[in-house]
């Protein structure tokens, strides 16, 4: 496993950094597949296929993506309303078949598979947004 990193455009403070670093599996390609749900990054999304550049450092930088993976990313973040709810709402969105990692308590990162409901989750995602429970914002979507 090797480290990709992406520059990103803060704005307003957000995100709270100028680089994201993700895991990836060098691919006999000569690309690399992203194996972690990505936390601020928009241009990709877990299993995607990218091509990267040699940064003077000899570190890998993000530079397109040559084979999507039907995959999309959404952010949560719980309010104060919200934490006792937490492990509810991600065990509901594992049985919706999504997948989630974790940031901080109540920053997570959740990939919904290709062939998995986007409306349906948003849906719910809806619900607990309506209860004041959290709010999220979509990465890549791909469905």
């Amino acid at each position: 496993m090797e480290k990709i990193s992406f520059r990103l455009s803060v704005v307003d403070d957000y995100p709270p950094v100028s680089t994201e670093r993700v895991w990836a599996q060098k691919l006999t390609s000569g690309l690399f597949r992203i194996r972690n749900i990505p936390f601020y990054i928009m241009e990709v999304s877990l299993d995607d296929e990218v091509a990267v550049e040699v940064g003077t450092e000899g570190e890998y930088l993000f530079a397109e993506v040559k084979k999507e993976s039907g995959n999309s990313t959404v952010r949560i973040i719980f309010f104060e309303a919200g934490v006792s709810e937490i492990s509810a709402v991600l065990a509901a969105i594992v049985e919706m078949g999504g997948t989630w990692e974790g940031m901080s308590k109540r920053f997570f990162a959740v990939n919904v598979p290709e062939g998995v409901s986007l409306d349906n989750m948003l849906e719910f995602l809806d619900v607990c947004t309506e209860k004041e429970w959290l709010d999220y914002e979509f990465g890549m979507i791909r469905q």
